[in-house]
């Protein structure tokens, strides 16, 4: 736009309010990724030797202090360290110069940074106080301590304190396990160490666990996008117990970015054992580094080259193929495994109690038949229509024979009496599902259960052994029963486009219907014990009235 006599031009001041400081901490960051993001500038800082960070929760003080022994920053960088958006960084972790300001504003209202850089003996220190920064009118002349350092001192030290966190013990272990599996790769290969503690001489170093993986099943694969970025990375399968959770861990510059990721794969509780890591160096992501940007083209291009368009066209050349040949092997895996899971006489038993029940309860008849369940239609009479009279025996689930495999049927090649195949069927809105349940670690604590429905009408629901509740269960039995009914009450409901809140009423009742059934078999045999008690007293009185008319004086 032009300045005329028309159209007047002012320039304006549009210089940030001060507030940002403080506001850009309003980030939502946990402890982890705020201090993950001061690890990425020690991590850059990095010498030859590698780096050491030293982490230290300091509940006696109330503060938090991140130390590391790289190159420091010069006066120019140090100088520059408390400007927003200021980066000069390249291809390196810290590189939208927003991370330092945004993580020690979230985690406190106050902090200093203490540089020296290497071979220098001259420390650099600025100070940030929130209450004075807001009362100071001048962004311009910030001031910047310089002091004499030792001749070997070198390094980063940043410490936080008026914090707005609550400290406690726990936070050290979940710290520790955090930054081992973001900074995996850098532990393991690039001799970075960072040690978190309570104080700097207790502090323990981060350790990223081991995947053991069954022996031959990893597999590396590198491919090129359409501007010459390299995606590289492995898969393979997790030995039994060694992997808390499966899928694939997504980096970039050796920082993790997205966990546990189930890429080139339809996700399945058989496959549960695949493992893996991708390398995305080239895809940009978000300032605070928790995101790919998944609109870019970068990572579009990626989605479709490593799992293609899901259409099954084209199912990702360049990996897809390859990932069948694990998936085949986790899921055979898989089924072996959940066959040992539960004794068969004890899974029947509390299958059998479950679907009994549920052909006592109206409501589930209700939701099974919902067409049997409207009103009657009527002719013009007012008569009921003779085709609309309802079954009397509308069971809601059933055992039933069923036809061997082709597997099966190749195993009985030689003739032999066996019992016919049985298997449970339930129906649900209208629509009979094969039904079966199965106990299964499903590398996640935070679920206990998992049920899934397949293209052939088969429910099955995955009773989560690694679910922190599971372990502290006594009757496994009654727990099974519990989650069980609840996965089939979440079924019924979610078929018949009911409320949630239902589910609870419906889990409640089918589980009364199975401790009913149980008190009444426990009953029973009580009863036919007694019988058996009765029929026993009476032989021996025949017996022994028998032995004394034999003896007897009298004749």
């Amino acid at each position: 736009m032009k300045n005329t006599e028309e159209n007047k031009i002012e320039t304006i001041d549009i210089t940030p309010d001060k507030s940002i400081y403080h506001k850009i901490g309003e980030a939502n960051y946990s402890i982890s990724d705020a201090l993950a993001e001061l690890v990425d500038n020690s991590i850059d800082a990095a010498n030859d030797n590698g780096v050491e960070i030293y982490i230290v929760l300091d509940k006696k003080d109330e503060k938090i202090v991140i130390e590391d022994n790289g190159k420091g920053m010069s006066k120019e960088i140090a100088s520059k360290s408390l400007v927003l958006a200021h980066s000069k960084k390249h291809e390196a972790l810290g590189e939208f110069g927003l991370g330092l300001k945004s993580a020690c504003t979230s985690l406190g209202t106050i902090f200093s940074i203490t540089s020296t850089p290497e071979g220098s003996e001259e420390r650099y220190s600025l100070e940030y106080n929130k209450e004075q920064f807001l009362k100071s009118d001048d962004w311009h002349h910030y001031p910047l301590a310089i002091s004499k350092a030792p001749k070997n001192e070198h390094g980063t030290r940043i410490e936080i304190s008026n914090l707005r966190i609550k400290l406690y013990d726990a936070q050290v272990t979940r710290l520790k396990d955090d930054l081992a599996k973001r900074y995996g790769p850098y532990i393991e290969h690039n001799n970075v160490v960072i040690k978190v503690g309570l104080k700097r001489e207790t502090a323990k170093p981060c350790v990223p666990s081991e995947i053991k993986l069954v022996e031959g099943s990893k597999k590396e694969f590198s491919y090129m996008l359409s501007k010459g970025a390299t995606i590289t990375g492995w898969y393979g399968l997790s030995e039994v117990g060694s992997q808390k959770q499966s899928g694939f861990n997504m980096f970039r510059r050796g920082r993790l970015i997205r966990s546990s990721e189930k890429l080139g794969y339809n996700y399945h509780p058989h496959l549960m054992s695949i493992v893996g890591e991708i390398n995305l160096d080239s895809v940009p992501v978000t300032h605070n580094k928790r995101e790919f940007i998944i609109e870019s083209g970068e990572f579009k291009e990626f989605i479709k080259e490593f799992w293609g368009d899901q259409t099954e066209k084209y199912l990702g050349q360049k990996v897809k193929g390859m990932i069948d040949e694990v998936t085949k092997t986790a899921r055979d895996r898989s089924n072996q495994e959940k066959a040992d899971s539960m004794p068969t006489e004890k899974k029947e038993t509390i299958k059998n109690n479950l679907l009994n029940a549920l052909n006592r309860l109206d409501e589930f008849k209700e939701l099974a038949y919902p067409d049997l369940y409207q009103p009657k239609k009527r002719s013009a009479s007012g008569k009921e229509d003779p085709k609309e009279s309802r079954e009397t025996d509308l069971r809601v689930a059933r055992e039933e024979e069923i036809k061997p495999t082709k597997e099966e049927e190749r195993d009985q090649r030689t003739p032999k009496k066996t019992q016919p195949k049985t298997a449970k069927f339930i129906m649900v809105g209208g629509k009979k599902f094969k039904f079966d349940f199965f106990l299964k670690n499903l590398a996640n604590d935070t679920i206990d259960k998992e049920t899934v429905i397949n293209q052939e009408n088969v429910i099955e629901i995955y009773i989560n052994t690694g679910f922190k509740g599971y372990g502290l269960t006594k009757d496994s039995d009654f727990y099974s029963t519990f989650h069980i009914a609840e996965a089939i009450a979440e079924l019924y409901v979610k078929e018949a486009g009911q409320k949630m809140e239902r589910v609870f009423e419906l889990r409640n009742g089918l589980i009364y219907e199975v401790a009913s059934l149980i008190y009444e078999e426990e009953e029973y045999k009580k009863l036919e014990k007694t019988e058996k008690e009765l029929v026993a007293v009476t032989e021996k009185r025949k017996e022994l009235e028998e032995k004394r008319t034999r003896t007897s004086l009298k004749i």
